[in-house]
């Protein structure tokens, strides 16, 4: 299709950009997040046409230019880090080399920009960014976005572990047999739930079919639960604090487990930000006080992990994420304290304990000093993190409707959430049990060649259905969002998170990431309500309140940006106006916050936080977290 990737820039819409969204689609189809953290995974990329060089550690699957990826021996990629080597600014496709040096270092969730080179022993630390044109020195230690040179952090273990001809000849068939066990685990769980429904006809009886299919939802994501519970107590038992070989017995034990933990989360991921999720995090091993929220938070060692009374941790969290260097993988105790606040994509490193009545904000790292981290009532934003002179103080709402709810409340909220959790899943099963139906009553009639070529259409005709269902459900619950204030414990709050997680969880996985980089996912957008220009590049789903998102003409949003109209911040829900510009481009991994704006032309880097009531001048360039002029 587009044979060796080559730097350049090429118009959006072109032949050649058709050309390249095939193929990101087709590679993204794969799941190739299975094998993050193995040896399998730079095969792969190799095969791909990035040049990946011996003991290399990856775990991330954020490599898109891949032809123009270099990443040298020994080098080590955390978890979510991103080297894509393209983005879509201004109407055009820019892809650009990234030049990854021998025993470098790029931490977690950092992004390193088309046209970037790290030396030698380079690092980059967490949730940096390195900017097109940047070049880390050998030897230097960059961090912040965007990223700057700091002192080199202390490595407790400098020395590669050894590895003998059996054991490297080994390493790799164990993981390939773990990883197709992966299906089998997933299979078991969805089966019971199609077995029910294929045996049921929905026309001939609508009623049991209906009542069938939250308890089916409620089977799949019981077993999914269940599952990883067993796996984790059988294969790792309770998890000690420690520096750990890589690819050795723990770190392949615990590897298992990590996978079916983030399995299990992408397939239940309607559990998050519900009462139904902390149970869960206690049965793996997580110590959690009374009335903690979670949202979509991720540890890869819930034994090490402690969450006050109160606290609540909002979207897109990692807590406590494992280090691996120089094939070591280093795992430690994370504390959130009591009714502290873990803001937005935020990252909280092992060994972090974060002070009472504290607040980390959107894509913000602590400080590295121990002693302010844990400082009572602190609150700070960004990378290098910052210390806000003073928060904004939410309206005044009773403590039953944050922090200490009635009885009869929660109750309320559990029922609610109850179909909450379970008709995604039940979806998904839905879905399964239509195609399956469908296509075997084409194979009685057209028989098996024919039945399997329309097999695409068969699926695509079901996944459309649910995609304009959950159309047809956003303006039965909820109607046209405007600016509101609600209190976590409201049934307004409720419903909000119900259709967000058919939204989020149901039509996203089935339709809606196959249409990112399309004129398709603007026109699904509008019919939510969105306000969204002619000749829109998005490559994200990261919208909620649709209603009060404008986006002008030719505006270009990159891989996973979000347009965050609303904050919940003291356990209360605000959300208002956000205003994007005509011909404004927003890079991968940003976040616009409510009540700002971006004029014509503005431009918002990679990994950047607009912060909420500020504005983006007209033919201005801002970069940072959070943002500041860079032009």
């Amino acid at each position: 299709m587009i044979g060796k990737v080559k730097a350049g820039r090429y118009p959006l819409w072109s032949g050649y950009y058709i050309r390249w969204w095939f193929v990101q689609s087709l590679v993204s189809s794969i799941p190739i997040d299975y094998l993050e953290g193995t040896p399998l995974l730079p095969f792969v990329y190799r095969l791909f046409g990035v040049h990946v060089g011996r003991n290399v550690q990856l775990a991330t699957e954020n490599i898109a230019a891949f032809d123009q990826v270099t990443i040298g021996d020994g080098s080590c990629i955390d978890d979510d880090a991103s080297l894509l080597g393209y983005t879509v600014k201004q109407a055009q496709l820019i892809i650009g080399p990234i030049r990854i040096g021998q025993n470098c270092f790029v931490g977690t969730r950092s992004v390193l920009s088309e046209e970037t080179e790290m030396e030698d022993n380079a690092r980059l630390e967490d949730l940096s960014l390195l900017q097109p044109g940047s070049r880390i020195p050998t030897g230097e230690s960059w961090s912040g976005s965007p990223a700057r040179k700091v002192s080199r952090p202390d490595v407790w273990r400098t020395d590669r572990p050894r590895s003998g001809l059996i054991r490297r000849a080994l390493t790799p068939v164990i993981y390939i047999g773990l990883v197709l066990i992966l299906p089998i685990l997933l299979l078991a769980a969805i089966l019971p739930g199609v077995l029910v429904l294929v045996q049921m006809n929905p026309l001939a009886h609508p009623f049991y079919y209906a009542a069938a299919v939250p308890l089916v939802g409620a089977t799949f994501s019981i077993l999914i639960m269940l599952e990883v519970v067993v796996a984790k107590w059988l294969l790792v038992q309770r998890v000690k604090p420690g520096t750990y070989r890589v690819h050795g017995s723990f770190y392949i034990r615990n590897w298992l487990v990590e996978q079916l933990y983030a399995l299990s989360l992408d397939l239940t991921a309607q559990l998050r930000a519900t009462l139904y999720l902390a149970p869960w995090f206690k049965a793996l091993g997580a110590k959690l006080g009374r009335n903690v929220e979670l949202s979509t938070a991720a540890t890869p060692t819930p034994d090490l992990l402690t969450i006050e009374e109160g606290a609540t941790i909002a979207d897109e969290v990692d807590l406590g994420p494992s280090r691996v260097e120089n094939g070591w993988m280093t795992i430690a105790p994370t504390k959130i304290g009591k009714r502290a606040f873990v803001g937005n994509s935020a990252v909280v490193p092992a060994g972090t304990t974060i002070g009472e009545n504290s607040l980390l904000g959107v894509l913000t790292l602590p400080p590295q000093d121990p002693s302010q981290a844990s400082e009572p009532g602190g609150s700070w934003l960004g990378n290098p993190p910052v210390q806000l002179p003073h928060r904004e103080p939410s309206t005044s709402f009773s403590e039953k409707r944050t922090y200490q709810p009635t009885r009869r409340a929660c109750l309320v909220r559990a029922v609610v959430e109850a179909f909450r959790v379970t008709l995604p899943s039940a979806g998904f099963i839905i879905v399964t049990t239509t195609v399956i139906s469908a296509t075997l009553a084409l194979m009685a009639r057209l028989g098996l060649v024919k039945a399997l070529l329309l097999l695409p259409v068969t699926y695509g005709v079901a996944c459309t259905f649910v995609a304009l269902a959950v159309v047809v459900a956003k303006w039965l619950v909820m109607g046209r969002f405007r600016p509101f204030t609600h209190p976590l414990y409201t049934t307004y709050v409720w419903r909000l998170e119900a259709v967000n997680a058919l939204y989020e969880f149901l039509a996203t996985p089935l339709a809606l990431d196959a249409l990112q980089g399309t004129p398709l996912l603007p026109l699904y957008f509008r019919l939510l309500g969105a306000k969204v220009g002619k000749s829109v590049y998005v490559h994200t789903t990261g919208l909620i309140e649709f209603d009060l998102v404008r986006i002008g003409d030719h505006c270009c949003i990159n891989q996973d940006s979000v347009l965050q109209t609303h904050l919940f911040e003291d356990r209360v829900l605000k959300a208002s106006n956000l205003t994007v510009g005509d011909w404004c481009d927003i890079g991968a991994y940003s976040i616009v916050l409510y009540d700002s704006q971006m004029e014509d032309r503005s431009h918002l880097d990679s990994l950047s936080l607009l912060m909420k009531g500020e504005t983006l001048p007209a033919d201005t360039a801002w970069a940072g977290i959070p943002a500041r002029r860079s032009d």
